[in-house]
């Protein structure tokens, strides 16, 4: 306990010198110190990747998963869409002009045919008959009667009388006439047809084409529908030269009556890809990866990179993100302290207190990630944090810093959702748990309630994700009932420390202190009796109005029992102390008198910081008489001076005077009990108590001692309402028993 209490001491010194910082510069400088801090932690591995393979490689050893992932397959996903892509139907329309454009081709075939050969034969005969004018004058004069060649009709006898080489000329002459491609060979044989022969193909042609472009021709299809033609073409009883006259036509000819609507074969494709949904891969905690002796594959180096398992180059822009999202938060936590919370803000050392816990718990998260394994995921102690923020400042603050932290860890687990739900959740379990503190053994129980609300927690998040991996459950859940135990022992462990560290004082200190098994009352109420009782009642009162005006009753009370804490070096020199024996006073000067009676309360100071007291108490000792004028001695002073040099500083207190609420009540109290305690008049008349306690309280008030304490005429009149209610109950009237009646029980007592 000694070494407790001195490492304790240390502590708080270390914390005045180091720590104690009221200007913005050190704001600046701890704000600045905080954020590289958490950037680093987010942002570095503590201990490398062990595993450096590539593509095509054989795995030295077994590899396998050290917590479950899941993840969008890119390769697999990107594969499906392209088959759905590829495998969407087509949008094809109906070109109705494919038809005529058809036809029009056979009947300019065979126009062209007709009319060239009739314009080349009878051309041949006009020159032929201008150059033998002179010999056959009857040739010459039908051509002058007959009509142009262009309108004649050339007969059978004609066309078999022309040759090889005027044929050829033919072919040629209609070659230049035609839009698509055929043989001269067949061109030739059309030639030596006559006109009723071309009438004949020409229909058949018409005729079959018609027929086939009736159905749906796809450009896809235009080699099934030529050989369909050809084989109807083969099939018809006419001479084989015919037959491959016409099928080549209309192999040249046909064509698709149905074109591609590029748009909307696009948004089909779209919508093919669009209904394919990404191929979600689940890689389970202790799973293989690579096996030994196997080769690397390109998927499962995606999947070790997943799990940061490859080593590879630094990740600049995974880096940026983590300090961009720290850098963020921390500007918004900071805004919020500023603009929402002054106190905080104002308070250098409850901001690096907060600074310290999220520290610490994002630090915690780190090193848990170390163990890769679903029972450390759920041990992340952000509940500590709550509990231990709730009990030295304040729910509110607690929240919002509990909300903080969650955010913080969400990149140390790859912003896994469940981490981040559970980690809030358990910090606002913690809260709830200890909004009213009355002992230690509160934080244990509110570490238990974060195990038990974890386990359902953490449960129902499981049959959520419709998690059937029994095992990876169970260690999850007794990985969050570890979080509670632990919170819990943390919290409680260090909550003194933190207290003695950033001068905070919590309920469950100011509790322990207000214990009479606290050594210091011990010893008061061995050494100095008197001022024991007289301090009890102080802190009833004081504890009773504090209450009763809204401040702080647990301090109240706690530091009533240790303001007068200096009268133990010489307590025999206080009159509560001295139970009618002898006064040392009467053996000394007024001055001195008034000396040793003012400091007992640098005595007291002294002695509180020697049992590393809360600062809030050390205060209320200095500031319990504010400035007050020890009026005995001075009266006493001027009595026996024979000299005008006696000076009231002399006989004052040093102060300051009180600069809180709790000290003002407890200065009011210490004055109210000592002095109705000195007075001789009836205690019983509730109307002469509230008399005189009205005049204490107006004589400090005309004094000024209460103009720095923030109360108000309203908790003064509130305060001396509390003081007559208490001093009542301690000094009611009682009942007098009859003599009979106390004899009876001497007797009975006796006989007992």
């Amino acid at each position: 306990m000694k070494l407790m209490k001195k490492l304790r001491v240390k502590l708080r010194k270390w914390r005045r010198e180091y720590l104690d910082f009221s200007s913005n510069t050190y704001k600046i400088i701890w704000a600045v110190i905080f954020f590289i801090l958490i950037a680093l932690t987010l942002s570095l591995d503590l201990i490398p990747n062990q595993v450096d393979l590539r593509a095509g490689q054989v795995s030295q050893s077994d590899i396998t998963a050290p917590r479950t992932i899941r993840f969008i397959d890119e390769a697999r996903t990107s594969e499906l869409r392209q088959r759905a892509a590829d495998t969407a139907p087509r949008v094809y329309e109906e070109d109705s002009t494919v038809e005529e454009e058809v036809l029009n081709k056979v009947n300019n075939l065979f126009d062209t045919v007709r009319s060239e050969r009739q314009f080349f034969y009878y051309n041949k005969v006009d020159l032929g008959a201008e150059e033998n004018f002179q010999q056959n004058d009857t040739v010459l004069e039908d051509n002058q009667n007959n009509e142009s060649p262009k309108e004649k009709v050339i007969s059978q006898n004609e066309i078999d009388n022309l040759t090889e080489a005027e044929v050829n000329e033919i072919v040629k002459l209609i070659d230049g006439d035609l839009d698509f491609e055929i043989s001269s060979e067949n061109l030739a044989n059309l030639v030596r047809l006559n006109n009723d022969e071309l009438n004949d193909l020409k229909n058949r042609s018409i005729n079959l084409l018609q027929a086939k472009l009736q159905s749906r021709i796809l450009p896809s299809d235009l080699g099934t529908a030529r050989q369909d033609l050809r084989q109807n073409t083969m099939e018809m009883d006419i001479s084989r030269n015919k037959r491959l006259i016409l099928a080549e036509i209309l192999n040249k000819v046909i064509a698709a009556n149905m074109f591609l609507n590029q748009e909307a074969t696009a948004n089909r494709r779209q919508e093919a890809i669009s209904d394919v949904e990404a191929v979600e891969k689940t890689v389970r905690q202790g799973e293989i990866i690579v096996r030994k002796g196997d080769v690397v594959t390109d998927a499962d180096i995606e999947v070790l990179e997943r799990l940061g398992l490859q080593k590879g180059g630094i990740n600049y822009y995974n880096i940026s993100g983590r300090i961009i999202i720290s850098f963020i938060l921390i500007i918004i936590l900071g805004f919020y302290f500023y603009k929402y919370q002054k106190d905080i803000w104002q308070d250098n050392s409850k901001l690096l207190l907060i600074e310290l816990l999220i520290l610490t718990v994002v630090v915690l998260a780190k090193i848990l990630t170390l163990f890769h394994n679903p029972f450390v995921n759920y041990m992340v102690p952000t509940a500590m944090a709550s509990i231990l923020l709730t009990i030295l400042i304040g729910s509110d603050t607690a929240l919002i810093t509990t909300l903080f932290i969650s955010l913080l860890i969400a990149p140390i687990y790859d912003m896994n959702f469940n981490i981040v739900l559970t980690s809030f959740l358990a910090g606002l379990i913690g809260i709830f748990s200890v909004t009213k503190v009355k002992e230690r053994g509160d934080i244990i129980r509110a570490g238990l309630n974060v195990s038990f609300i974890l386990v359902f927690l953490i449960g129902g998040l499981s049959l959520l994700q419709q998690n059937q991996d029994w095992v990876y459950l169970i260690w999850s859940i007794g990985g969050g009932i570890v979080n509670g135990l632990l919170v819990g022992v943390l919290a409680n462990g260090l909550l003194p420390y933190l207290e003695d560290l950033f001068d905070m004082t919590s309920s469950v200190k100011l509790l322990e202190l207000s214990n009479p098994s606290q050594p210091i009352l011990k010893r008061m109420l061995v050494e100095a009796p008197g001022t024991y009782h007289h301090s009890v009642i102080v802190g009833n009162l004081a504890e009773t109005a504090a209450e009763d005006v809204g401040a702080d009753s647990l301090l109240a009370r706690a530091a009533a029992y240790y303001h007068d804490i200096g009268k133990l070096k010489r307590p025999y020199f206080f009159s509560d102390n001295q139970f009618g024996g002898e006064n040392p006073h009467d053996k000394t000067s007024p001055n001195l008198s008034a000396l040793i009676i003012k400091s007992h309360v640098k005595d007291g100071v002294e002695l509180a910081e020697e049992n590393a007291l809360p600062s809030k108490i050390i205060d209320i000792i200095k500031q319990h008489h504010g400035t007050n004028l020890i009026s005995y001695f001075y009266q006493q002073a001027l009595q026996d001076n024979k000299h005008d040099d006696i000076e009231k500083k002399d006989f004052r207190y040093d102060g300051p005077k009180p600069q809180s609420r709790e000290a003002a009540i407890i200065m009011l109290a210490d004055i109210t009990e000592a002095a109705l305690r000195s007075k001789n008049f009836n205690k019983n008349n509730h109307d002469r108590i509230e008399g005189f306690v009205r005049g204490l309280v107006k004589d400090k008030l005309i004094e000024n001692q209460l103009d720095q304490s923030n109360l108000t005429l309203s908790d003064l009149d509130t305060i001396v309402k509390s003081f007559v209610k208490v001093l009542t109950g301690i000094y009611h009237q009682r009942v007098e028993y009859p003599e009979k009646l106390l004899k009876e029980m001497k007797g009975g007592n006796n006989s007992a």
